[in-house]
């Protein structure tokens, strides 16, 4: 009787260790498999992040641009009065291009993270948008060029009524119909287009 007890213990003792040791790696494998779903689902909120943040600064270049191009300018009283007109319109649009300036500087980054994570190509679509920022900006210079601002005593500005027209249709936003307007419009539905799929779910990133 003693005897079948002794075996009786030893048999519910291996039965615990095996339960014990089944549990552990029970616990093992199903944390495995949480960190593992854990960790592709923290994945997958890094892209759709950086997805996100790359459509909103877009859209902070592009309404940096058109407030650059607003035709609308305050200019300070006192500076006019003391005939530096030019100088002052000159800093307002210095301090605009500061601004489309620094938005298109975090885009940069953030492209640099898109290729990091989604390849080359992620990065391509930008190009449009910074060519037109650019283009903006040698507009602008050519602006105060015609203006005379950079011209030194003696030089010949060609200020032919065509020259400016051109350069008009471009620092001055008309409206959302005019060319650069569109051309703007289009590179930022284009952006769009690489990056709207990606917040919409895991197949898409």
């Amino acid at each position: 009787m003693s005897l079948c007890l002794s075996f009786t213990n030893a048999d519910l003792s291996i039965t615990r260790d095996v339960v014990g040791m089944v549990g552990t790696v029970g616990a093992l494998i199903i944390g495995g498999l949480g960190l593992s779903t854990w960790r592709r689902q923290l994945h997958g909120t890094s892209k759709f992040e950086v997805a996100k943040r790359i459509l909103t600064t877009t859209y902070r270049v592009q309404d940096a641009i058109d407030w650059a191009r607003n035709p609308m300018i305050q200019l300070n009283k006192e500076e006019v009065e003391a005939g530096r007109q030019l100088e002052e319109e000159q800093r307002i649009y210095s301090e605009r291009l500061g601004k489309v300036n620094e938005h298109r500087a975090e885009l940069r980054t953030l492209a640099l993270e898109a290729r990091a994570i989604w390849g080359e190509s992620a990065q391509e679509c930008f190009a449009p948008l910074h060519e037109l920022v650019g283009e903006l900006h040698g507009e602008i210079w050519l602006h105060f060029w015609l203006k005379g601002a950079y011209a030194g005593p003696g030089a010949h500005v060609d200020r032919s009524p065509e020259r400016i027209h051109k350069n008009d249709a471009i620092v001055y936003k008309a409206d959302d119909s005019d060319e650069f307007s569109q051309r703007l419009i289009e590179a930022v539905r284009h952006i769009e287009s690489i990056y709207q799929p990606r917040l919409r779910g895991p197949e898409f990133r």
